[in-house]
């Protein structure tokens, strides 16, 4: 099949921008929503696994204290509530459960949201660094092509109702531009030369009319948010990770320690990449011949083991396999909604589309900003979703022929269909993959309790004893 011209609509059945952006709204709330599900089933989990960690050391620091002042007994209550729930098992309410679930997992809840609000300041400041590290200036005012580009950013802020962001140049030959900021009110939006030396007036003005689009859809915050749960998920994984190769967690610690001073700094932005990409490439260990025979490190380590070290590996397996390819989703269907307001707000598909034809793949910005440009694609390493099997980008050829049901002439390339044997392929691999997937996982949680049982709650409960 020779290349296509689009559109193949009528007039009847083309989309307009509004049912366009209504379309994909719905659309990426409702990944949106699967995704929300899929975080707090994982924090749960990730909580409840690490809840006997947790009970035992603040019940066993209580009991050291009830041997001078008298403290509760912690461990004593949430024994009684335990075996309140296994003696009436078959008859306990749905409100028994959903309290046991409310116990179990507090401590651990509690402190993923204290390590939650340090990353959510840790990835502010990383993307403040991240910029530092770019060579932007202002627009000048002398050079035509970026007064122009001011004035179509203002117009398109007037448009949609927003206040006018900033307006940064990155002098550099690769033709792009993207969005930046921690919030609505201080995004700033950035253009390389290369771009505005490339496209047209109009052209710009649909680049500018897609990161307004960005903008007032959210997306500056929604990109935080994104970077702050995968990165607490990534944070579980690698101190597993760490707890089983201690010259792995003197690393992380080391850059966690550099993250943690105030102020913007590369270590932010590797600290995030790090997290981010849990199970990526580590430098090599600094001692590879481990002696076979356990240490009394490694006996120190055993109580951690179940609530940590499984609980990590989990949290870390299934952020990967599942919740970063249904972020990825989610941010794919905001690509199409932010060109359909690129659509509104200018009146012409054309332009956008012709923009994104002349783009191309799309490269030239660091990590930081990576999930925030007109056009991705070009790279897979660094930034959000970086270890995902699902681009966070959608293809440009599928941009242009939504672009072509909004009105837009677009050419697009030979389609190529898959064989029938390769689809039977696929379709057979994946009806074996996902249930094999769902015993993994319920497998890692069943090993998970037994270790915690074995090497944290028998020696908790032995101490408890003593102590009481």
């Amino acid at each position: 099949m020779a290349a296509a011209e689009l559109p193949l609509w009528t007039a009847e059945e083309r989309e307009s921008f509004f049912a366009a952006i209504a379309r994909h709204r719905r659309a990426a709330w409702q990944v949106s929503a699967a995704a929300g599900l899929c975080i707090a089933i994982l924090a749960f989990v990730v909580a409840t696994l690490t809840a006997p960690l947790f009970y035992g050391a603040l019940g066993l620091l209580l009991d050291l204290i009830n041997l001078f002042i008298p403290m509760p007994d912690l461990l004593g209550a949430v024994g009684q509530i335990l075996a309140n729930v296994i003696d009436n098992i078959e008859t306990a309410s749905i409100g028994s459960w959903l309290y046991l679930a409310v116990v179990m997992s507090l401590p651990g809840m509690v402190a993923m949201l204290l390590v939650l609000r340090t990353l959510r300041r840790i990835v502010r400041e990383a993307e403040a660094g991240g910029a530092q590290e770019l060579a932007m200036r202002a627009p000048n005012p002398t050079v035509l092509a970026e007064q122009r580009l001011a004035n179509v950013v203002a117009e398109m802020a007037i448009a949609a109702n927003i206040k006018q962001p900033k307006i940064a140049i990155v002098d550099s030959d690769a033709a792009n531009a993207g969005v930046y900021g921690p919030d609505e009110e201080t995004a700033t939006v950035l253009v390389s030369s290369g771009l505005l030396g490339k496209l047209n007036r109009a052209q710009i003005q649909a680049v500018a009319g897609h990161l307004i689009g960005l903008i007032a859809n959210g997306d500056v915050l929604q990109g935080m948010r994104v970077a702050q749960s995968l990165s607490l998920f990534g944070f579980v994984a690698r101190l597993s990770d760490g707890i089983m190769d201690p010259p792995a967690w003197a690393r992380l610690w080391q850059t966690m320690r550099e993250a943690l001073k105030s102020g913007a700094s590369s270590a932010d932005a590797r600290l995030i990449l790090e997290l981010t990409n849990p199970f990526g490439t580590e430098p090599a260990r600094a001692n590879s011949n481990t002696p076979n025979k356990l240490t009394w490190r490694e006996w120190i380590r055993m109580p951690l083991f179940g609530p940590v070290v499984f609980s990590g590996f989990f949290g870390g397996f299934v952020s990967t396999i599942l919740l970063e390819p249904l972020l990825a989703v989610v941010w794919r269907r905001r690509k199409y909604l932010a060109d359909a307001i690129a659509v509104q707000l200018t009146r012409d598909p054309q332009a956008l589309s012709d923009a994104l034809g002349s783009l191309g793949v799309g490269s030239g910005f660091p990590a930081f900003a990576a999930h925030m440009l007109v056009i991705g694609g070009g790279s897979r390493r660094g930034g959000l979703f970086s270890s995902s099997a699902v681009p966070m980008y959608p293809a440009v050829d599928k941009r242009l022929k939504a672009l072509a049901r909004m009105g837009a002439t677009v050419v697009l390339a030979e389609p190529r269909s898959m064989p029938f044997w390769t689809k039977l392929v696929v379709g057979g691999a994946a009806a074996i993959v996902i249930p094999l997937l769902c015993l993994v996982i319920y497998l890692l949680v069943m090993v998970s309790f037994a270790l915690s049982g074995l090497f944290t709650i028998m020696p908790v409960v032995i101490l408890h004893a003593l102590l009481r």
